[in-house]
């Protein structure tokens, strides 16, 4: 889908909105250009704010980000809540500072691969 130039938003909001883990996972990773373990610690493990910003700095909407945390919501008991505070972080971080913080993850992930 990547290499015929079909990926884009609209796809990763179906993938989620599906509940595809999997498939949002690599969607994800693709579209932000990180590893795919990165994406799946992000999806499991890590706080939702971390999805905020990495949807803020590819651009996503609201409604694709709030499918992709829905999704995590399924690997562990995130609540409506936590869901509604993510929605005010979305709208609180500025583009270019989600970007900056992508670029420090992209770095950091490859400072690692070669060390």
């Amino acid at each position: 889908m990547h290499e015929a130039g079909k990926l884009n938003e609209t796809k990763l909001r179906a993938m989620a909105t599906e509940g595809k883990f999997d498939e949002t996972t690599i969607a994800l990773s693709i579209l932000c250009d990180l590893p795919i373990g990165s994406i799946e610690r992000t999806l499991v493990k890590d706080g939702s704010e971390q999805v905020v910003i990495l949807a803020k700095s590819i651009g996503l909407s609201w409604d694709t980000t709030k499918a992709i945390l829905l999704v995590k919501a399924g690997t562990r008991a995130s609540s409506t809540y936590e869901i509604n505070q993510c929605f005010e972080q979305f709208s609180e971080p500025q583009a270019p500072t989600a970007k900056k913080v992508l670029q420090f993850y992209r770095l950091r992930k490859r400072a690692t691969a070669t060390s």
